[in-house]
């Protein structure tokens, strides 16, 4: 094992390492922590010699981190956010007096349903904090979390693992959401009428058969998917301005049925809820600012 000799490393080196993995791209890491680029390239020569390895290659798509970097990157993150908060002298975290940075993972459901309320209660309790969001979704979401590019997550993701802490914000059920003057709606939905008409999907891969259409084949039936786009913010618009029909999470509608003119009815079969939750690394959990702002979160997720 190679013997490493801390005194002999300038560990600013590991704030540039981290600033490389986050922007993907010298002169924005160099922004970002207030360098010049030959400064970060310099930097980066050093990390290249005291790793052994490239850590990051130039391509069409930026600096591309190789599977030395993806591997310590998660260590990096976690000793620089160590050494933050030993700084900062474990004092309170103040809301009205922080001008502190949140970087948050929604997908645009999480963001539509939980954003609003979340920007009004820091408007009006923490006007110096910001958010960054970073969109995410069940596939990645935990990854994420793993290599430092948000802080935390908030959606429906797979359940984690037992170095990351997960909270029930509110359990999410399905509605079937039409244009007001739809001309085969009458009020009511039977699923006989329900199979004739047709159908928009939300599918973040662009898949047309997603969790409803899973529900419908154990009933061993099948629903006309017309349309699939990979945004739910493009559902309230598009069955707005069409006669396709969606069944998407109630939340993504409700926001939104007084400002549309939508016909909102119970699905004619029982599609069983979903869990949105928070999540965030365990190393999270002692910081008085991160609990501050789960604790918002969590409020907020009551009232969605």
């Amino acid at each position: 094992m190679k013997r490493v000799h801390l005194a002999n490393i300038d560990l600013n080196l590991l704030v540039v390492f981290d600033a490389l993995v986050s922007e993907g791209h010298a002169t924005r890491a160099a922004e970002r922590i207030g360098l010049t680029q030959p400064a970060v390239s310099h930097a980066l020569n050093r990390l290249r010699v005291l790793f052994g390895d490239p850590l990051f290659i130039r391509s069409p798509r930026g600096m591309v981190p190789t599977p030395a970097a993806l591997e310590a990157a998660p260590a990096i993150r976690s000793i620089l956010e160590q050494v933050e908060s030993v700084l900062r002298g474990g004092r309170a975290f103040d809301p009205p007096e922080s001008t502190r940075q949140f970087v948050l993972g929604l997908s645009d459901y999480a963001a539509l349903v939980l954003l609003p309320r979340l920007t009004a209660r820091l408007d009006r309790e923490a006007p110096g904090v910001s958010l960054t969001i970073r969109n995410t979704s069940r596939s990645v979401g935990l990854a994420m979390l793993d290599d430092g590019a948000v802080e935390l997550i908030a959606g429906n993701f797979p359940e984690p693992p037992t170095h990351m802490r997960e909270e029930l914000l509110y359990e999410e059920d399905f509605v079937c959401a039409a244009r007001g003057d739809h001309p085969s709606l009458d009020g009511s939905l039977d699923l006989d009428r329900y199979l004739s008409l047709r159908h928009l999907q939300v599918s973040m891969k662009g898949n047309p058969h997603g969790y409803v259409d899973a529900v419908l084949a154990e009933r061993g039936v099948k629903r006309n998917v017309a349309v699939t786009v990979g945004h739910f913010l493009m559902a309230p618009m598009l069955v707005d301005a069409s006669d396709l029909v969606a069944t998407e999470p109630r939340r993504l509608f409700g926001s939104l049925a007084g400002r549309l003119p939508l016909t909102l009815l119970p699905p004619p079969i029982e599609i069983p809820p979903f869990r949105v939750v928070q999540t965030w690394h365990a190393r999270y959990d002692t910081d008085p600012g991160h609990q501050w702002v789960r604790q918002v979160i969590r409020e907020v997720g009551q009232w969605a």
